[in-house]
């Protein structure tokens, strides 16, 4: 862990906009400028918020491309991690593994970084999952956390097929345990409409913080558990667009994260 209290390393959520595609020609047609988004940017903000805190924010392509020395070295800086719309084929399939001039005679294997980040959490470290399209099972699977090595350290299970839920109108929110220390002096009254989430199912063991309710029927829409030293908590909807465009216009939304990442 870091030498600084609180030292947060953020992941996923970017996204490369290209720009509009103009046919000049039966043979050519040429997009328009580029742009790079990071639509985590109202989370990173928030959890700046945090007293003492340093906060790094990377694309997941990034996390991709890292080196097994440069993800261990981050391990050993960050006291809490946050993934947000990370598959898990960003931590199994490193670019070498296609880089065919490396290949050489010998077999080629990587050090298993779900394997890394489990004993990062079992040591001390706070590990947080936001929803999104690629979270949890994500659409039509390609998530993939439920098939990986880190799926126990989750404080709730993956459901076996595409676990997106989602509606233009919202949905109810309800609170089992409103003293909880990660909501406690939040009205969730006045929470604004959550337009989608991932279905899971809570874990044995695990914390049950905030419900949300489809077609008469609740599930996790925030859940904790310790886990070894260290503790894993899960938010089963955006922090940001387009799931959370509302959300993160709340006045208590900065204060919802602070406390969920200080929750011990």
């Amino acid at each position: 862990m870091g030498n600084s209290k609180f030292q947060i390393w953020h992941v996923g959520n970017w996204c490369i906009h290209v720009g509009q595609k103009y046919i000049e020609s039966p043979f050519l047609s040429p997009s328009k400028d580029v742009e790079i988004h990071n639509y985590g940017q109202p989370f990173v903000d928030a959890v700046k918020t945090i007293p003492n805190s340093i906060v790094e924010s990377s694309a997941s392509w990034d996390l991709y491309h890292m080196s097994p020395e440069a993800f261990d070295e981050k391990l050993k800086w960050a006291t809490h991690i946050v993934f947000g719309d990370v598959e898990t084929k960003c931590l199994m399939l490193h670019p070498d593994f296609f880089n065919r001039g490396k290949w050489g005679d010998e077999p080629i294997t990587f050090p298993d970084r779900f394997d890394i980040l489990k004993n990062w959490v079992e040591k001390g470290g706070h590990f947080l999952m936001l929803g999104g399209w690629y979270s949890f099972s994500g659409e039509r699977g390609k998530g993939g956390w439920g098939r990986s090595r880190f799926h126990d350290v989750l404080p709730v299970e993956c459901m076996p097929y595409d676990d997106l839920i989602e509606s233009t109108d919202g949905y109810t929110l309800r609170t089992p345990n409103p003293n909880h220390p990660a909501i406690n002096g939040i009205d969730w009254n006045t929470a604004p409409p959550l337009l989608g989430f991932n279905e899971t199912k809570l874990r044995k063991g695990s914390e049950m913080i905030v419900e949300i309710e489809n077609q008469g029927k609740w599930f996790p829409l925030c859940a904790s558990k310790k886990y070894g030293q260290g503790r894993s908590s899960a938010w089963m909807t955006s922090a940001t667009p387009h799931w959370g465009i509302n959300f993160m216009k709340w006045k208590q939304y900065n204060q919802f994260w602070r406390q969920l990442l200080l929750t011990d």
